[in-house]
């Protein structure tokens, strides 16, 4: 997936992989310092300033999201039963869903451990098949995140005003889109690892005695 760069760009957050458990790992951008710093993680998002590292962890049979200090630290509970944090440039707005079983809702809470209030909610049809949350503009104004349409994903962008729908991408081929989005620091751009899906049926002739 697209790496996760801290807002001073002086760290680099990604994804690895190990014997099926996904963990969180650091790197200095000229490749140095390679370190896990969270296990079982993902989604990770920085705060504004770089204090905090947020990101998704397993518990039971739901999900919770914790933080840590950006330069490492004792985990800091969140909001549990719930995934995929995304925090305004302010630091003080969270944005998240409820749970993994509701992951078709957004809900934002002011204070991040506030009363959280329904934002936009779409059909669970459309949770792609790699779900990682979403990805806040360096405005506020939108939250980007992949959505499956008719065998293809698309991005789309989510208004954090009114929680309506913006299509940013028509692929119109089998598409997935791998793992959480991110923004340019103009709020331009967005960047995503895009797969193309394809599939053949094939014929076996004596292959059975």
């Amino acid at each position: 997936g697209v790496p996760v760069w801290s807002p001073s760009g002086d760290k680099i957050v990604f994804v690895r992989s190990q014997a099926g458990v996904i963990n969180e790992w650091m790197v200095k951008p000229d490749g140095s310092d390679p370190h896990e710093v969270i296990r079982q993680g993902f989604g990770a998002v920085w705060s504004p300033r770089g204090e905090w590292l947020y990101y998704t962890t397993r518990r039971q049979a739901d999900a919770c999201i914790q933080k840590i200090p950006g330069a490492g630290g004792t985990p800091v509970d969140v909001r549990c039963e719930a995934v995929s944090a995304a925090i305004s440039s302010d630091g003080l707005t969270i944005y998240y869903t409820p749970s993994l079983a509701r992951q078709n809702e957004i809900f934002k809470a002011r204070p991040e451990n506030g009363p959280g209030q329904l934002l936009a909610r779409y059909s669970q049809l459309r949770i792609p098949m790699l779900p990682m949350g979403y990805a806040l503009s360096p405005d506020d104004r939108w939250l980007a995140a992949p959505l499956t349409d008719a065998g293809t994903a698309n991005l789309w962008a989510i208004s954090t005003v009114d929680g309506s729908f913006r299509q940013i991408t028509d692929f119109r081929r089998p598409t997935l889109i791998a793992r959480q989005v991110s923004w340019s620091p103009d709020g331009k751009f967005i960047y995503a690892a895009i797969v193309d899906v394809d599939a053949d049926v094939l014929s076996f002739d004596g292959m059975l005695p």
